[in-house]
């Protein structure tokens, strides 16, 4: 029985909505997706939200979505920029578990690829993404109670695999 919030972190194409979803169907907990809150919440796309207003602003409604969120069993995936905030990374440790789902650089270049909807990496190279992922790892290390490699796993095999390790 999941008596706290799974929470699901990592780099952007590491696939933590569509396990996120997977992992709610098999589990029967509801699912939130922050991104998808954070555009309810302000009424515009993300993309859009950058062009006018900037990642500082971002971050910071970013940061009020996360601190808003229900305190009752669910399954939330996490924007990818979300451990950047010391506030965010001890909000996510104190309030359930956090599975940091890590994927190669080369996997989530792949997945990426020709994807326009993320300003962060829009008109950036593949080294650039790599090097803002290289930036970011020991964030994620550090805010995850474990890490599950999805390099190589299907969106079921992933999902499975933290209920495994998580006894759901």
């Amino acid at each position: 029985m999941l008596k706290k919030s799974i929470y699901l972190i990592g780099f952007m194409g590491a696939g933590k909505t569509s396990i996120g979803h997977a992992l709610g169907e098999k589990s029967g907990f509801p699912v939130i997706d922050t991104d998808e809150r954070f555009e309810v919440y302000t009424g515009i796309p993300i993309k859009d939200f950058f062009e006018q207003y900037g990642e500082a602003c971002f971050r910071n409604k970013e940061t009020e979505i996360l601190l808003s969120l229900p305190d009752s069993p669910s399954i939330i995936t996490t924007g990818g920029g979300i451990i950047l905030k010391e506030k965010n990374r001890q909000f996510l440790k104190e309030s359930g578990r956090v599975v940091f789902l890590q994927c190669s650089p080369k996997v989530f270049l792949e997945r990426l690829k020709g994807d326009q909807t993320r300003p962060l990496i829009k008109n950036k190279s593949a080294e650039e993404i790599s090097e803002m992922y290289e930036k970011r790892l020991p964030l994620y290390l550090e805010s995850a109670s474990f890490t599950i490699n999805t390099s190589d796993l299907s969106i079921e095999e992933a999902a499975e695999t933290i209920i495994s390790r998580m006894n759901l």
